[in-house]
C-alpha cells in the first residue's frame, strides 16, 4: 500500500520553485479544493482528464495543456502568484500540515528539485519541470488535483 493511505487528507501536492534557491511543496487538505481546482483549471488549460489522471502515475506528457493546468493548480493554491513561485507560503504549509515521516521525505524530494527550473521563463513549463521532479524523487508524495 501506498503512502497515500498515510496521507488521507491530502488532496494536492504541488511542487513550486522559484530562480535557483529552494523547492516547496503545497498541500491542500480538503476534498473539495481538489474539486475546485480541476472545476476552474481543466475548462481554463484544456486539458483532458485522461492527461491529469495520468500524472500520479507517472504519466507525464509533452502536453502545453497539462502544464498549464499545473500552472493554474498552483495559482488556485498560492504557490505561483503573477507567474512567481511563493516558496515561502509553500513552505510554511508544508512544515504545519505534514506529519513525520512524510514531512521528511518531502523535504527529501524537495531538495532533489531544487534546481528544476533551471534555463526555464514559462510559467507552465517550470510547474510542469517541478511537478515531474517531486513525482521522480518520491513519487508517492506527490498527490495531484
Amino acid at each position: 500500500m501506498h503512502n497515500r493511505v498515510l496521507l488521507p487528507a491530502l488532496v494536492v501536492i504541488l511542487v513550486a520553485l522559484l530562480g535557483h534557491t529552494h523547492a516547496l511543496i503545497i498541500l491542500t487538505q480538503n476534498e473539495g479544493t481538489g474539486k475546485l481546482i480541476r472545476s476552474k483549471c481543466q475548462p481554463e488549460s484544456g486539458v483532458s482528464t485522461d492527461l491529469i489522471e495520468g500524472v500520479p502515475k507517472g504519466n507525464f506528457p509533452d502536453d502545453k495543456n497539462l502544464k498549464c493546468y499545473m500552472k493554474c493548480a498552483m495559482s488556485m493554491t498560492m504557490t505561483m502568484r503573477d507567474d512567481k513561485l511563493r516558496i515561502d507560503i509553500a513552505k510554511i504549509m508544508t512544515e504545519r500540515a505534514v506529519p513525520e515521516p512524510n514531512r521528511s521525505r518531502i523535504l527529501a524530494a524537495i531538495d532533489k528539485c531544487q534546481n528544476a527550473d533551471q534555463g526555464l521563463t514559462d510559467p507552465c513549463e517550470i510547474a510542469f519541470a517541478a511537478t515531474k521532479c517531486i513525482h521522480d524523487a518520491d513519487s508517492e508524495v506527490l498527490l495531484f488535483p
